[in-house]
C-alpha cells in the first residue's frame, strides 16, 4: 500500500503555526548606498516568497533589520491558503520561493517531476511534542507499535527510525488522522487515540492539559530530521544565483541576530501574533526549536531514503537523483561572505555555522 502525502496538512510546517504574520515583515526596498558590490549585485531586487499562517521569523528579522536592504533585495510576501498554493505559485512563476512547506512535501513534489532545488532551510527543527495521557507508560517509539496513533505516518522523523527497527509502522500501527491538530488532542484526551503528535506550536496546549504529558519529541528520535526547506524551481536559481546568495546572507545575519536577541525575538513574535509571551516561550524557549538556513543535504538525502523505503514517493523516484535537486554551493558562498564581513560581530556564531555546514554538506 502506497501513502500518499496530504497536500494541505501533512505536518509540513505546521512547526511555526503561531509564528508571524505575513503583514509584520513589510518591505524595505534596497536603499542608495547599498554594499553590495556590482560584480554580486543581485540580478532581481525582487523575491516573491510564499508565506502561510506559519509566518517566516528570519525574514522579519531581516527586514526589520535592514539585512535585506543591505543586500539589495526586498522580499514580496505572497499570501498561501495551503501549500499546494505554494507550489502552485512556484510552477506557474507567480512565487519565486518556498520555504514553510516541509521537507516530506518538496520531496513528494520532486518524485513527481517537479523540477524544484532545494538551497536552503528555514527551520531545521521543531519541539514537535508526541504526547499521551498522563497514565501512559512510555519506553521509546516502539510504544507506538500496536497502538492508536493520532498523526500521519508520512512524519519520517518517526517512521523511518521505527523502520530501521524492523517494523513495518504503515501497517504496525493504527494510523487515526484527525483533520485538524486540535482534534488530536482531543483524540488523546478522550481516549480515541494512545498518542498523538502535534507542531511546535501547540506545546503550550498540551502543557495546559492536566490530563496530558510530552513523552518525546519527533526531534529527539531523529536529530536534524530536517523540517522547513527553502526551495525554488532550478531555473530560477540558475538564473538568479546572486539574487539567492543575497537573500540567504540576509536570513544568515537574523540567525546571528536571533541567537543574541533571543528575548526580543519572543517579544517581536508575540506583539505580531497577539499570543501570550507564555505561549509563545512554549515553543520559542525549548532547545529543540532550531531556526538554520543551512541546506542540510545529509538529512535531506536521509529523508528522500526514508520517504522511499516507506513508498511515500511517486514510482518514478527510482530514476530521480535527489543530490540533483540540492544546491549547497549558494549557501556556503553566502556564509563566507556573511563570515567575512560580519564575522567579528559574534564569530563562535559563524564558526558553528561553518563546522555545520562541513559536518552536513560535504
Amino acid at each position: 500500500m502506497k501513502f500518499k502525502i496530504r497536500t494541505a496538512a501533512a505536518l509540513v510546517c505546521l512547526i511555526l503555526a503561531a509564528a508571524v504574520l505575513p503583514a509584520c515583515g513589510g518591505n524595505t526596498a534596497a536603499s542608495e548606498g547599498s554594499a553590495v558590490r556590482e560584480d554580486t549585485a543581485p540580478e532581481t531586487t525582487t523575491v516573491r516568497l510564499a508565506l502561510n499562517s506559519g509566518g517566516h521569523i528570519l525574514n522579519a528579522i531581516a527586514d526589520k533589520q535592514g539585512y535585506l536592504a543591505d543586500e539589495g533585495i526586498k522580499v514580496v510576501y505572497v499570501p498561501v491558503d495551503t501549500d499546494a498554493d505554494a507550489f502552485r505559485g512556484l510552477a506557474d512563476g507567480t512565487i519565486d520561493v518556498a520555504s514553510n512547506s516541509g521537507t516530506n512535501l518538496p520531496l513528494q513534489m520532486i518524485s513527481e517531476g517537479m523540477d524544484i532545488t532545494i538551497f536552503g532551510g528555514y527551520l531545521l527543527t521543531g519541539c514537535m511534542p508526541i504526547f499521551a495521557r498522563v497514565e501512559t507508560e512510555w519506553n521509546g517509539i516502539e510504544s507506538l507499535i500496536g497502538k492508536t496513533v493520532a498523526f500521519e505516518p508520512n512524519l519520517y522523523a518517526i517512521t523511518g527510525p521505527l523502520l530501521d527497527m524492523g517494523y513495518d509502522p504503515l501497517h504496525d500501527i493504527n494510523w487515526y488522522q484527525p483533520e485538524s491538530q486540535e482534534a488530536r488532542i482531543k483524540a488523546v484526551e478522550n481516549g480515541e487515540a494512545d498518542f498523538g503528535l502535534v507542531g511546535t506550536a501547540l506545546n503550550y496546549s498540551i502543557d495546559q492539559n492536566p490530563d496530558l504529558k510530552i513523552v518525546t519529541y519527533a526531534c529527539d528520535v531523529l536529530p536534524g530530521y530536517s523540517c522547513c526547506r527553502a526551495e525554488a524551481r532550478t531555473d530560477w536559481i540558475n538564473e538568479n544565483p546572486n539574487t539567492v546568495k543575497a537573500l540567504l546572507k540576509a536570513w544568515i545575519r537574523a540567525m546571528a541576530y536571533y541567537d543574541t536577541h533571543h528575548d526580543e525575538t519572543v517579544a517581536m513574535v508575540s506583539g505580531m501574533t497577539g499570543h501570550s509571551e507564555e505561549y509563545t516561550r512554549a515553543y520559542m524557549d525549548n532547545a529543540r526549536c532550531d531556526l538554520n538556513t543551512d541546506p542540510m543535504k545529509k538529512s535531506v538525502v536521509r529523508a528522500w531514503n526514508y520517504m522511499e523505503r516507506l513508498g511515500l514517493l511517486d514510482d518514478q523516484a527510482q530514476q530521480i537523483e535527489i543530490e540533483d535537486h540540492i544546491n549547497t554551493d549558494i549557501y556556503k558562498a553566502a556564509l563566507d561572505e556573511c563570515q567575512e564581513q560580519y564575522g567579528s560581530e559574534n564569530p563562535k556564531f559563524y564558526e558553528k555555522l561553518q563546522a555545520q555546514y562541513a559536518k552536513n554538506n560535504e
